[in-house]
């Protein structure tokens, strides 16, 4: 899944944000508190940071799906036979998470209107659209086995 390319990104932004903020007390340190050089550079610190969390969050990801036997999106339900209480039982899980999936949708989308910075902006933005992805394959587990 890229985890090399992600642990090099990661081990680089944490060494770029720590070059950054070192930089930055030194910009305030000379005097240049308040000016266009200390906006960019503390800009670019703020963005920077982000990126070595949002990295490290995402090695943290790939080692727990290490343990999950399937990784990457699921397009469709695949038709299988199931007994009576088998169909049950998947109607009732799907029906417990789509409750899941649509608070997460509306936690989402009221992050994404709030959020000001553009990467967690996007972020929240692009989680709205994978949950609403959840929430149809889940209506349609419970289409297909809550007969």
């Amino acid at each position: 899944m890229g985890e090399p390319l992600v642990k090099r990104a990661y081990e680089t932004e944490k060494k770029a944000a720590a070059s950054y903020t070192d930089g930055l007390g030194l910009i305030r340190g000379q005097g240049l508190r308040y000016t266009k050089v200390e906006e960019v550079v503390g800009r670019i610190a703020v963005d920077t940071i982000i990126h070595k969390h949002l990295m490290e969050a995402i090695l943290e990801a790939q080692k727990e799906l290490e343990k999950l036997a399937g990784e990457g999106p699921i397009s469709e339900v695949k038709d299988v036979e199931l007994a009576p209480e088998q169909r049950a039982l998947v109607k009732r899980f799907a029906e417990m998470h789509l409750e899941i999936e649509k608070d997460m949708i509306e936690t989402y989308q009221k992050m994404a209107e709030k959020m000001t910075h553009p990467l967690f902006k996007g972020l929240a933005e692009a989680l709205v659209e994978n949950e609403k992805e959840h929430h149809r394959i889940l209506a349609e587990l419970i289409a297909k086995y809550g007969e």
